[in-house]
């Protein structure tokens, strides 16, 4: 391991530790946010920093499994994890639902060590457009399409989602520029714009259909592929 590995490890968790933070402190403030969502799209944030692992294991070993396994336990009964603030927060919503948001992560690590940018985009997708998506559609959804779902919130993730992709695609355009990270470069069959469209649009999509826990899976792992078939 390289001093990079460390300072991205520190900074995954000092993530992982602000979103947590974040939600406890809303909760503690009787805030109406939906906490879960907090802690959902908070982690999501990794995705500006994941770039700066030399290798991949590296990541599997010291991140995605150990979080995931962490996930597993939180999902459970009668042990310390699943009464601890992580198993209040897998008890809401959809039980199983953040277990299969590290596992998504973990499988997009070890099938896309060449396609950062498109993984990342797959990752925002889960994270900002599912996440703000749902924030809309509870408020503000009046239109019911799918499973309960709402055109106001499909809305909410397409564009989220969309506007993420183009911040993911501008931020590794930087790297690339500035010689950190040449994988990052644009290079996709289809300008930057059409590409965070794509995104937004199959996002919500997928999103609308998805039943349950499910959407933590497809969304981010079928507009990861979507965006490694435009070449990214």
């Amino acid at each position: 391991m390289e001093t990079q590995d460390y300072v991205a490890l520190v900074l995954v968790y000092l993530i992982i530790a602000a979103s947590l933070g974040l939600s406890m402190y809303l909760e503690k403030k009787g805030s109406k946010a939906d906490i879960r969502k907090v802690v959902h799209i908070g982690v999501g944030n990794f995705v500006f920093v994941w770039w700066m692992f030399t290798e991949n294991w590296i990541m599997l070993v010291f991140f995605t499994i150990p979080f995931a396994v962490v996930l597993f336990f939180a999902m459970l009964k009668d042990n310390a994890i699943s009464r601890s603030k992580l198993g209040e927060l897998s008890s809401q919503g959809h039980k199983p639902g953040l277990f299969f948001y590290a596992i998504t992560i973990t499988i997009l690590v070890i099938l896309c060590p060449d396609h950062w940018t498109a993984a990342s985009i797959g990752i925002v997708a889960m994270t900002y457009g599912d996440g703000f998506g749902s924030v809309i559609g509870k408020k503000y959804g009046k239109h019911k399409t799918f499973n309960g779902k709402s055109l106001e919130g499909s809305i909410g993730v397409f564009a989220f989602t969309a506007v993420m992709a183009a911040i993911v695609i501008v931020f590794y355009g930087f790297l690339a520029s500035s010689g950190w990270y040449p994988a990052g470069a644009y290079d996709a069959m289809v300008p930057a714009w059409a590409a965070c469209i794509i995104a937004g649009a199959l996002a919500s999509v997928i999103e609308a259909v998805s039943k349950g826990f499910f959407d933590n899976l497809a969304v981010p792992l079928l507009v990861t592929l979507a965006m490694v078939l435009l070449g990214l």
